[in-house]
């Protein structure tokens, strides 16, 4: 562009000498008229012509610059339309790869040798009956939850095919021995294209945009978490979307061992139908909310116990905008086969002396309060309560009767893709003839983004 402008200035000037020099020629007229019977009325309208013509091409001149603006503005805009959203490698066959992740890692300090070594697990909090078989304290340094992921998108003719790959380090294996390595795990593998996707992903049931902001990876303790294979169709609308999913079963149960007269968990073998999930999102422009309800088949096949019963759970979920950026979130869980859905991790349900299944009620659920100190200073307070209701006559009164917990934290950004900061984490724990414990835990994260 500024090449153009150079040419077309020193194409003027070029004109402006030609002026010039006829000037000087007519002012030379009077001694050379005679000599060449040339009139100096022919030479003014020579000189006049020429004026004339360089007005006309720098009026065409102009207009060419114009429109030549104009054209660099508009390949400006189609390239930025472009390329908007879709950064990252370009590949063949107008495919865009995405490689996304973060490191991060944890400081935890804890008051007793329990309650989960790398994250809160609510069944892990020691009972106060227990503190001389444990440890008084803990600390640990780690890098586990360290995250990798790839997305690519594909332009078809039913729109953007995207495909999403993802894992974590929170795997088995390695040790603090040696090198600290651990396994890579997989945690979300989909494809989505049009209103489908098909693969692992966040279960349908739980609502991720109202998810509070822990430092501690395990989150509250009645909380809904957990990813698994699915299908899932998302049909949108205006302020919200309706969402239906057929998704992976899977079955825990308790009993009492009549040989031993402890409790014994069991996985449920094989299932018929899988978990069918329906939600509905409402984005109104002031907040979100969501209902989530789920019907599933609770089904045992091994250990010698062969029984199948129906089993429903509902979930509501609200993000409320408050002063500022300050929000509230919440929700609220029930069922009588929420079982390994909620972060508590109660089993689905009982099986009696028969061999049957019984269901039981177990509802949780948090409310959180995020503050902005600063633009990038931010606290978040949480809240959280768990609770089933136990039949003693289907397993002892040792079991897990109920879970509360709270995570307060302080987060600091720096520059962004950076986050550092504490938490202080407390969790409690009862069980059914009334015993309990708790756990004081303080972690420190330092996590950066790319």
């Amino acid at each position: 562009m500024n090449d153009v402008k150079w040419g077309w200035k020193k194409t003027r000037a070029i004109f402006a000498g030609i002026v010039v020099s006829a000037a000087c020629a007519g002012m030379a007229v009077p001694a050379m008229a005679g000599t060449r019977g040339e009139s100096v009325e022919d030479l003014k309208a020579m000189i006049e012509q020429l004026k004339q013509t360089v007005q006309t091409l720098e009026q065409k001149m102009a207009v060419m610059e114009e429109n030549q603006a104009e054209t660099s503005k508009t390949v400006q805009a189609v390239a930025a339309k472009e390329s908007k959203g879709t950064s990252g490698l370009q590949l063949p066959a107008n495919t865009t790869l995405k490689i996304y992740g973060y490191t991060k890692l944890d400081a935890i300090y804890t008051d007793a040798d329990a309650g989960g070594k790398y994250t809160y697990v609510p069944g892990a909090v020691p009972l106060d009956s227990q503190e001389d078989a444990l440890a008084d304290n803990s600390f640990i340094m780690h890098a586990r939850q360290t995250r990798l992921g790839f997305a690519a998108s594909t332009d078809t003719d039913y729109g953007k095919f995207n495909v999403k790959i993802e894992g974590d380090f929170f795997g088995s294996g390695g040790n603090e021995v040696y090198s600290n390595s651990y396994g890579f795990r997989l945690r979300r593998a989909y494809g989505q294209l049009g209103n489908f996707l098909i693969g692992q992903e966040w279960s349908t049931f739980i609502d991720l945009a109202a998810y509070p902001e822990t430092i501690d990876f395990g989150g509250p303790a009645g909380s809904l978490f957990i990813r698994q294979a699915m299908i899932r169709y998302t049909q949108p609308f205006e302020g919200g979307s309706v969402q239906f999913a057929l998704e992976n079963p899977e079955n825990t149960f308790q009993y009492r061992d009549a040989a031993t007269g402890e409790d014994v968990s069991i996985n449920g073998g094989q299932n018929i139908f899988p978990d069918v999930i329906a939600r509905v999102n409402i984005d109104p422009g002031y907040g979100h909310y969501s209902a989530v309800g789920m019907l599933r088949q609770l089904s045992i096949d091994a250990g010698g116990f062969d029984d199948s019963e129906l089993g429903y759970a509902f979930s509501l979920n609200a993000i409320l905008p408050v002063v500022g950026k300050d929000n509230v979130h919440l929700e609220l869980n029930y069922g009588n086969a929420m079982g390994r859905y909620m972060e508590s991790g109660f089993a689905d349900a009982f099986l009696n002396v028969n061999g049957d299944i019984e269901t039981n009620d177990q509802f949780g659920g948090f409310v959180s309060y995020q503050h902005f100190w600063a633009e990038n200073l931010r606290s978040t307070l949480v809240y959280s309560y768990a609770q089933r209701d136990n039949d003693i006559e289907y397993v002892t009164d040792a079991v897990d009767k109920t879970y509360q917990s709270v995570h307060a934290n302080l987060i600091w950004s720096p520059v962004p893709r950076v986050d550092m900061g504490i938490e202080y984490i407390y969790g409690y724990r009862e069980v059914e003839n009334g015993a309990d414990g708790d756990i004081n835990r303080v972690q420190a994260g330092f996590k950066y983004s790319f």
